[in-house]
């Protein structure tokens, strides 16, 4: 077993937003009578994450197993948030300094060997991700406490193999998977915070392998499943980026 503790600290550079400094043209105001979009700084700062990690590596039951993994925990400050602006300074994307968060989670991977026909691997990670205090005026983010986006609650991905030898000289296999994952948010800014749903899919192959022949046969996402990995409005067009619809797929290959 190898056991580990890391401190890491990282940052975006600050920069200039063109335009800033110059007062915001709309009158528009919320039930308190703050003006919705308000003047934008000249420049921004950088955002700092500080890391807080421990690990492990280890291998058990007489090298039949391993399993590494990770439990950390990271405060993100001054967090860096952009807001394209078409209308109340100028048709520029601004930056500001908005927001305060804190992600905490684990992580790990596992492959198990009971006997050398059969393998099962593993992975997963779960996150707790939180909005500590909002500050920005530029950018309405989502209220405080709210999750941070593109991050689901948990994610786990297993899978089966089993290899064997036939007595006609192929290596042979077959092979199965899952994969699911919570649902997430697609934006920390109120106005583009879309939720994206939860989902799980699955993929089954077999094939082999005889002299300079290689035959596979894949089956992607059997259950059809339409993942919504990420959810934007990019140029003003609502998108959904989505995983691949079921595919059969067949692979011949000889090599010289």
């Amino acid at each position: 077993m190898l056991a580990y503790a890391t401190y890491s600290e990282g940052f975006r550079p600050g920069g200039w937003n063109r335009g800033g400094g110059v007062p915001a043209t709309s009158t528009e105001t919320d039930d308190d009578g703050n003006l919705l979009v308000t003047t934008v700084g000249p420049t921004y700062e950088s955002d700092d994450v500080k890391n807080y990690e421990l690990g492990w590596k280890m291998t058990l039951m007489d090298g039949s197993m391993q399993f590494n993994g990770s439990a950390y925990y990271i405060d993100w400050t001054d967090m860096q948030v952009t807001r394209f602006d078409p209308q109340n300074v100028s048709i520029l994307t601004f930056v500001e300094n908005a927001a305060d968060a804190t992600i905490q989670g684990a992580e790990g991977d596992l492959i198990y060997k009971p006997n050398e026909n059969l393998t099962f691997f593993g992975a997963f990670s779960v996150n707790s991700t939180e909005l500590k205090s909002v500050y920005g005026k530029a950018v309405e983010l989502a209220p405080v406490g709210s999750q941070l986006p593109l991050t689901p609650s948990h994610q786990i991905s297993l899978r089966a193999r089993y290899d064997w030898f036939m007595d006609n000289g192929w290596n042979t296999y077959v092979q199965g998977a899952i994969q699911t994952a919570a649902s997430s948010y697609s934006s920390v800014v109120a106005a583009k915070r879309v939720e994206q749903d939860s989902y799980t899919a699955l993929d089954a192959s077999i094939g082999g392998v005889k002299d300079s022949w290689k035959v596979e046969l894949f089956a992607e996402n059997l259950s059809d499943e339409r993942a919504e990995l990420f959810i934007n409005d990019q140029d003003d067009t609502l998108r959904v980026v989505t995983n691949r619809p079921f595919t059969l797929s067949l692979r011949v290959s000889y090599d010289l």
